[in-house]
């Protein structure tokens, strides 16, 4: 008698990042598929993006019989299956072997571990105390065009939560997911009550942790519910032949497997170039996007005032400076 373990995948999310992968001012998104696989060659998000699930969905992926694994381009979820037949037309279907509830969440924390990761992402509208989050459903007190992460590619900033909802979901994920396993040094949050998260005391303390979390490089959470919203659902329904027994309604694995893309999105600044000879200094007129690859032709007439007969690199990711509000990107010459 044979017996053989097989694992399918229950999703794939790419963890893409236009600094890396846009080809100067041509974003990676709007490349074609040979294009896209040149610009991929030696990327690795997690030379610059960690990913790491929280402390309950390390138990729930091992009591579900979840594998994570990471790639390249993202992270992967295979998950323990048995092949069954679908009464409604006879296809195939495989279901996990071990049944998830449709309300399982599975969640993963998401922190950058380059240094000069806020130079080159643009932070648009993020203050302190918010953060992104990517899910297949709504948080309650998010507007309705808040976007599904597995139905709309969008850019993260389109992401970011509110102040209100970054503390709510980082005490629901504190008190629900981590602290039950691991309270060390969280005392303060779980004295909370959740009747009171929003006293004046309590919101100091909630954004004051996410403030420093995201000085440590917190950016915010992939959460993926088994049954999410709009249909958005990793597994679907299917009554299924059961052997010996009568048919039953599983949870199967779609015939696509759901493949979402994180997608940080690269700052445009104002470049500044400094003459070490002269001390003198030209700006560009227009903010510039700030890539790893690709060049970006700047032109006399591109900066203020002209500036002829020199060769202009294009700026890197170190050497970004805020003044008056204004960004720049300085090069000296």
């Amino acid at each position: 008698m044979s017996f053989q373990i097989v694992y399918k995948p229950l999703i794939d999310i790419k963890i893409h990042h236009d600094y890396f992968l846009d080809d100067g001012v041509d974003k990676f998104v709007d490349l074609s598929d040979e294009q896209k696989k040149t610009q991929l060659e030696g990327y690795q998000f997690s030379d610059n993006i960690s990913v790491v699930p929280t402390l309950k969905t390390q138990i729930n992926l091992r009591n579900h019989k979840i594998v994570f694994r990471q790639s390249d381009e993202g992270l992967h979820l295979f998950v323990n299956v048995e092949e069954y037949t679908k009464v409604a037309d006879g296809e195939k279907v495989y279901c996990p072997k071990i049944q998830m509830e449709d309300d399982l969440m599975l969640t993963f924390e998401l922190r950058f571990s380059d240094p000069f990761f806020n130079n080159y992402t643009n932070d648009k509208n993020n203050s302190e105390n918010r953060y992104y989050y990517f899910s297949n459903t709504k948080p309650d007190n998010e507007p309705n065009s808040f976007p599904n992460f597995l139905s709309e590619n969008d850019v993260h900033t389109k992401f970011l939560l509110k102040a209100k909802t970054s503390r709510e979901l980082l005490y629901d994920i504190i008190t629900k997911e981590i602290a039950p396993i691991n309270d060390l040094g969280l005392d303060r949050i779980t004295a909370i009550k959740e009747a009171d998260i929003e006293s004046p005391e309590n919101v100091e303390a909630l954004n004051n942790y996410i403030e420093t979390e995201k000085r440590n490089g917190l950016l915010g959470y992939i959460r993926c519910t088994i049954k999410g919203d709009n249909n958005n659902d990793l597994l679907e329904d299917n009554l299924v032949e059961i052997s010996g027994d009568p048919d039953q309604v599983l949870g199967c694995l779609p015939d696509s497997t759901p493949n979402p893309t994180v997608r940080f999105e690269n700052r445009k600044t104002f470049w500044r170039y400094i003459q070490l000879t002269t001390d003198d200094v030209f700006e560009t007129k227009r903010k510039q996007p700030l890539t790893q690859k690709g060049f970006i032709d700047l032109r006399p007439n591109d900066l203020q005032p002209r500036l002829r007969n020199v060769f202009l690199l294009n700026p890197g990711k170190s050497g970004v400076r805020i003044e008056d509000d204004k960004i720049y990107s300085e090069i000296f010459i």
